[in-house]
């Protein structure tokens, strides 16, 4: 006995510095191979995505010059063509108010189609301050003429509705680097010219450089032609009065550590990573993120020092290493001290169980402290009683899980409210919002003149919201009584005489959110003077549910949707209203368990499968009437409901 308790210890020794070693080496390898590579290329996503936002930011900032530049061609060819009128006018949008990024542009009609037998009448306007210069030099007739210039032909083969943009240049008389969006013009489908922007790239080269330093490195990029649109200062020199860009070539001498990313821009047509062994401006190794801006062609380039994406990698390295690998050794120590003093308690008492069995007797095991294995002696000793009880317990346990199911459907019942409990919480707390906007433009209209509409406009809307939070609030309160009522297999008490389209009316106000976040229609047609005496908070609970139902169902993987709501007199006692979608449909299958309580065709995606059983309980039983379904796949489905037009007391009900 003694030989092999000393095995086991032996064992553990070995099996517990086996295992330490073995982690060490786990979390060493995991860490190098696994976490530094993950945590490395998550940090090169994220820099790729802010580096896709800046190139939404820069593409925002071409879209308005591109916008104003279709403006320009698409309103020359609405206008009459009277020299005054586009003198008056198209300074005056071209300005776009003193926009400083807009050095100029103009209309360039075809020759001879603004004035017949004049070959060269063009518009041109450069900046001057805030203001825009009126230019006519491009009319010379000595000049090369206008429609032989390159910007000029572009624009021929070019959509109607795109822009095309130069590559950049050194303007010759502001010597500054600008590019120019070119728009052709139409006349029944007939080419007769082309509107032109110029842009100033110095608010693009600014927005570049501000994010090249907020990601700690810096951006160079370049337009199609190899020119360079912008370049880190603190390594490239700038030289005020050239009358061109930068080339590659250039860049490639004054950043010769570069040189493999700048190659690599020629055949760019995604993104593509380049490591820099030695960046010059950081003074250690970085990685270039490279990626093509396809509207204009142009290849952007941010640089990041190596050390930013690893350090993080290394300090999560460390630190694993240190965390676990500590653990491991001190809960190690602790599980081998208390394997040791287990093994030797445990050899006393199978000893003396031994003895037992040899002696051959019933004798019970002595407890003398009550620690594990005086736990362990007394287990023995009541193996015997607990095996009788076994039985008897077992059917205390299944008397315990009946009851435990009825708490899980309780559990269930709740989700259901607060699932239920959403849409006019939901939708008086978007109507608060909503006041509260209202309210602070109104505010700030208050700081001009307002006029008697500002005012009751305002009112009007503040009164609006004010209704639906009332009447989404009371709907609240009349969810958690139908619930309740629900629970104890009770009816509404609330009844009163209404008109059936007024009550239609309130339905659609109070759902207005949410349908209006929606690409559905509802469409209601219920007449005037259907009266009824009956239950309106039961009636509106069943209507919400059967619109949530068919918004949340029926038109999932569709564009757009239409509901039809009808109502007409069934009888002289009866009223019958339809809710008609064309979705999705069901199958006969579903349609046999729709009204099951819990029965959800979504499970694990919102629904609590209750919306549909309370109002089945709510027509059945509250209003006294019926509810039919029909529905095929892809054709849609009708419920229709049938309810008398006086509801029965809630004894009768």
């Amino acid at each position: 006995m003694a030989k092999t308790s000393s095995m086991i210890r032996h064992q553990i020794n070995i099996g517990f510095t086996f295992v330490l070693v073995i982690a060490l080496i786990t979390i060493f390898a995991v860490v190098e191979w696994k976490v530094k590579p993950d945590l490395i290329k998550q940090r090169q996503e994220r820099i790729s995505i802010s580096q896709q936002a800046l190139l939404d930011l820069v593409s925002a900032k071409l879209g308005q010059i591109e916008l104003l530049t279709s403006t320009m061609a698409l309103t020359s060819t609405k206008l009459p063509k009277d020299e005054d009128l586009f003198l008056t006018i198209f300074p005056q949008i071209l300005n776009n108010h003193g926009d400083p990024a807009i050095a100029g542009g103009g209309i360039w009609p075809e020759p001879s189609t603004f004035t017949k037998g004049v070959e060269r009448r063009s518009f041109f306007w450069g900046r001057s301050g805030k203001n825009m210069a009126y230019y006519d030099d491009y009319n010379h007739p000595e000049g090369k003429g206008y429609h032989n210039e390159s910007w000029y032909k572009v624009g021929k083969d070019a959509p109607p509705d795109r822009c095309r943009w130069s590559n950049a240049y050194i303007d010759p008389f502001t010597k500054e680097p600008m590019i120019t969006c070119t728009v052709p013009m139409h006349e029944d489908q007939e080419f007769v010219g082309v509107a032109t922007v110029d842009m100033r790239l110095a608010g693009i080269s600014d927005i570049l450089s501000r994010y090249g330093k907020e990601s700690s490195g810096y951006i160079f990029a370049l337009d199609a032609d190899n020119k360079a649109i912008s370049v880190p200062n603190s390594a490239v020199k700038a030289q005020t009065y050239r009358n061109t860009l930068q080339t590659l070539n250039e860049l490639n001498e004054q950043l010769p550590w570069l040189r493999q990313a700048l190659n690599a821009t020629q055949s760019l047509t995604g993104s593509r990573l380049v490591t820099v062994e030695n960046d010059g401006i950081f003074g250690e190794a970085s990685y270039v993120h490279l990626i093509h801006f396809p509207q204009t062609d142009w290849v952007i380039g941010l640089a990041i020092p190596k050390s930013q994406l690893t350090a993080a990698a290394d300090r999560m390295g460390f630190f694993l290493m240190m965390a676990i690998g500590g653990l491991l050794l001190f809960v190690g120590i602790i599980a081998a001290i208390t394997a040791r003093n287990l093994l030797g308690k445990i050899q006393q008492t199978t000893q003396q169980i031994w003895e037992l069995i040899e002696g051959e007797t019933t004798q019970e095991l002595t407890v003398s402290n009550m620690n594990e294995v005086g736990e362990l002696r007394q287990a023995v000793n009541a193996y015997g009683e607990k095996l009788k009880s076994l039985l008897r317990q077992l059917e205390a346990i299944q008397e315990e899980l009946v009851q435990n199911e009825k708490l899980s459907s309780l559990g269930s019942l709740v989700s259901g409210v607060a699932h239920e409990l959403n849409t006019p919480i939901g939708n008086a707390r978007m109507s608060s919002t909503s006041i509260l906007d209202t309210k602070h433009e109104f505010v700030h209209k208050l700081e001009q003149p307002i006029t008697r509409d500002d005012l009751d406009q305002f009112l009007t809307h503040v009164e609006d919201g004010t209704r639906i939070i009332e009447r989404n609030m009371l709907r609240a309160s009349e969810l958690i009584r139908a619930f309740k009522q629900l629970a104890v297999d009770q009816t509404s008490d609330h009844r009163r005489d209404f008109e059936l389209h007024l009550l239609m009316n309130e339905v659609l106000l109070s759902m207005r959110p949410t349908l209006d976040r929606t690409p559905h229609q509802v469409e209601v047609a219920i007449p005037e003077g259907i009266l009824l005496n009956s239950y309106p908070g039961a009636l509106t609970q069943t209507l919400i549910n059967l619109i949530n139902n068919a918004l949340i169902h029926a038109f999932i993987g569709r564009d757009a949707g239409h509901i039809h709501i009808i109502a007409t007199m069934a009888t002289t006692e009866s009223v019958s209203i339809r809710i008609h979608d064309d979705g999705a449909g069901m199958t006969p299958e579903v349609q046999k368990r729709i009204f099951d309580p819990f029965y959800t065709t979504r499970l694990g995606q919102g629904g609590s499968g209750l919306g549909l059983h309370i109002t089945f309980n709510l027509v059945t039983g509250v209003l006294g009437g019926r509810i039919e379904v029909k529905s095929e796949p892809d054709k849609g489905s009708r419920f229709t409901i049938t309810i008398p037009s006086t509801a029965p007391d809630h004894e009768e009900a």
